[in-house]
């Protein structure tokens, strides 16, 4: 059933139900994808998911139903479900509904929305990723993995304030896992693009990387010098991410609480949170509220200039939204970063890895998920990487634990490379180059 369908039918119940407050939020993907291991293929899927949410007002509260058939009486049904609902939930959530903004307000996707392959094509491209793998070097192992997928998501929202919106967005991305044995201890790489292209590079790349970890040794314990890759970047922001909730801050739940043009990171790092940056296929021009959603500095130079809001938090504090609301459709609103971006610096990696002279090039972080406490900024991860002397890339290691506050490593940052990369474009993704830091703690032999 089409949204404005769904809209009529549920507007019209609203009515019935003497409701002045609500609003209904649309969500469908549609996701394919398809994965060889050992140069077979192992798996494809193809399915679409999603639904629709009734969220309304009564007598202050905020009440949600949810369901994902599109049945005119099952749709009817969500509105005496959200109401119900309304009479229990915490009323500390004062329901606000988004009258709108201009036109102008809300920016235009400035990215070309891929098609979306049907999964026998998906197939060809992880099965010719796979054989380009084998055929890299002779010593490809069993778990060798390469795989293709698709994904097109389609959202609409529409209020009792007269709002009524919808985007479309869309990505295709492929990834290969190469795992090398030279009879001694394997070892693997990793590469993915934005594309179905099997030619992209990522098969070489990821070989390579898979090759150069052989003969991996140890270090010894103590504090070193440490340059974290751009992929490992990515993996601390994203387990730290929600610091710049501003929700979390009035729970007490993020150190940046209060701390709005204070010094928080080194003078050379710039974030931003950028919905449009142009690298990303999954772009919207507004938040899960109706809010237009826009690029805005978090952190400039090292002084923290906003965090992150949707409209209930942003009254609490006093602040206006900052478009970030985001939700699933049977999920409460939340606060997430849509593309969180570390600027690029004025340095190469190599020009990073020459002025550090002596320490450690971080290319993996395993575990971060357990291992980073968001609240506290600690953490403390098995790593490895390679051993950097005398300004030179000198042996693989691993097997060796760094520990540290994330906040203190933020005001420890010496140096940030000029090769920001993406992950896969995604509704919260980040992008960041290599990363210097001063004195991190390192447990090994």
């Amino acid at each position: 059933m089409k949204f404005e369908k769904i809209k009529e039918i549920l507007f019209e119940a609203a009515k019935e139900a003497e409701l002045t407050e609500f609003d209904i939020y649309y969500c469908l993907t549609d996701d394919q994808s398809a994965e060889a291991l050992n140069g077979q293929m192992n798996s494809c899927s193809s399915g679409v998911s999603g639904g629709v949410c009734f969220r309304c007002a009564v007598d202050g509260r905020v009440g949600s139903a949810a369901t994902q058939c599109m049945e005119k009486e099952k749709l009817e049904a969500l509105v005496a479900r959200a109401m119900a609902n309304a009479a229990v939930t915490d009323a500390d959530e004062e329901p606000i509904f988004f009258a709108g903004a201009t036109a102008a307000d809300y920016q235009k996707i400035n990215v070309k929305i891929p098609e979306l392959p049907g999964v026998a094509t998906l197939r060809q491209t992880a099965m010719t990723l796979q054989e380009k793998l084998y055929a890299e070097n002779d010593m490809m192992t069993d778990g060798t993995a390469s795989g293709a997928g698709a994904t097109r998501r389609t959202v609409a929202l529409a209020n009792s304030k007269g709002l009524s919106l919808s985007s479309e967005t869309g990505a295709v991305y492929t990834y290969v896992e190469p795992i090398i044995n030279d009879g001694n201890e394997p070892s693997y790489g990793m590469g993915m693009a934005a594309t179905l292209d099997t030619d992209s590079g990522i098969v070489k790349k990821a070989t390579d990387e898979a090759l150069s970890r052989l003969g991996a040794g140890l270090v010894k314990t103590g504090t070193y010098d440490v340059i974290f890759d751009a992929r490992q970047v990515r993996s601390l922001l994203a387990a730290h991410r929600s610091i710049f909730s501003g929700k979390a801050a009035l729970q007490g739940l993020s150190l940046l609480a209060g701390k709005v043009g204070e010094q928080v990171a080194a003078e050379c790092l710039t974030l931003v949170d950028d919905p449009f940056y142009a690298e990303n296929t999954v772009q919207c021009p507004f938040d899960a509220e109706g809010v237009p959603t826009r690029e805005k500095i978090l952190i400039e130079k090292g002084v923290l200039k906003t965090l992150l809001y949707d409209l209930t938090t942003a009254k609490k504090a006093g602040v206006e939204s900052t478009g970030n609301a985001v939700r699933g459709y049977a999920d409460p609103v939340a606060i997430a970063p849509y593309c969180l971006r570390i600027e690029k610096g004025n340095e190469t990696c190599d020009e990073l890895i020459t002025r550090m002279g002596n320490g450690l090039y971080i290319t993996e972080l395993k575990g971060l998920h357990a291992g980073a406490n968001a609240v506290t900024g600690d953490f403390s991860i098995e790593s490895a990487g390679f051993l950097v002397e005398d300004g030179k890339i000198t042996k693989p290691v691993h097997s060796f634990t760094v520990a540290g506050n994330f906040f203190d490593l933020l005001k420890a940052i010496d140096g940030v490379a000029d090769n920001v990369q993406m992950g896969l474009p995604g509704t919260s993704i980040i992008a960041a180059p290599d990363v210097l830091v001063r004195n991190l703690s390192v447990a090994g032999e």
